[in-house]
């Protein structure tokens, strides 16, 4: 009786542990970690505040600047909140190991898989509305800055215009994603934090040693993508489109999460 009525005990909660479950659970401990709101304000502030200041710098500038020029330099705060933002999704899973309570959310929910795609919810929902929020904003300061002067506004209701608003909170989302990601891969703060930080900087340098072949591969780098498929309304020659930056974006977070989740069921802990 006893070797039959153990197991159907143990595999109850298991049986009843499902996405809802942990996405509640991985809610509770994202609430709990104060980096979360200092990390993700910093990150919205930084958007808002480099509009403003762009918008304010273009008052006086001679020539007038253009509507592209205000729009596309109102969104270069990016270049600051996707650092805060893919720091606070290492974090969100590299601190779990450094404090050890990985072991107890890997024994309330065993199947691992689940544990990641919960964080992933979780993650995504917390970093769009900073991401839209923080580029939409950083929109609207640059052309409050400029208000009273001959510079021409950019408005939502264009296209090209809000296209580059909206992919802007789009990229930062992503690249908190692929921090979580690396975060799972690398298990260490410091490491996963250093390797994200190189992988949009170092390749920069590196397209400039080669020359022409690195340029030609530089579109390809999260920094390039930014500057010149994603911030921008009109299309940079050489670059990729939009949509295809955004795209290659998702493929690197995507890459980072299926090789964490490679190494996370591997491994004990």
């Amino acid at each position: 009786m006893t070797s039959l009525t153990l197991p159907e005990a143990a595999s109850r909660p298991t049986d009843r542990y499902g996405f809802r479950e942990a996405v509640r659970a991985e809610w509770l401990k994202v609430r709990s970690v104060r980096s979360t709101r200092w990390l993700l304000a910093l990150a919205a502030v930084a958007m808002i505040a480099t509009g403003a200041g762009v918008g304010i710098g273009y008052r006086h500038h001679t020539p007038v600047a253009t509507m592209a020029q205000i729009v596309d330099n109102s969104l270069s705060g990016a270049i600051l909140a996707q650092l805060l933002v893919g720091a606070w999704g290492v974090l969100a899973m590299s601190s779990e190991y450094s404090s050890g309570t990985i072991r107890s959310t890997l024994l309330a929910t065993p199947r691992r898989r689940l544990v990641l795609a919960a964080k992933l919810a979780v993650c995504a929902a917390i970093t769009l509305p900073v991401g839209i929020a923080g580029s939409v904003g950083a929109f609207f300061a640059g052309q409050l800055a400029i208000r009273g002067t001959p510079i021409p506004h950019g408005s939502l209701a264009n296209g090209d215009v809000l296209r580059p608003v909206l992919l802007t909170g789009a990229y930062v989302v992503v690249v908190g994603l692929l921090g979580l990601g690396l975060g799972t891969l690398i298990r260490h703060g410091v490491g996963a934090i250093g390797t994200l930080f190189g992988a949009m900087f170092v390749p920069l340098f590196l397209a400039g040693i080669f020359g022409e072949s690195g340029i030609a591969v530089s579109r390809f780098v999260p920094m390039i993508i930014l500057a010149n498929s994603i911030v921008t309304t009109a299309p940079v020659p050489g670059a990729l489109n939009a949509w295809a930056g955004i795209g290659v974006m998702v493929a690197y977070a995507a890459l980072a999460t299926g090789l964490g989740t490679v190494v996370l069921r591997r491994r004990d802990v």
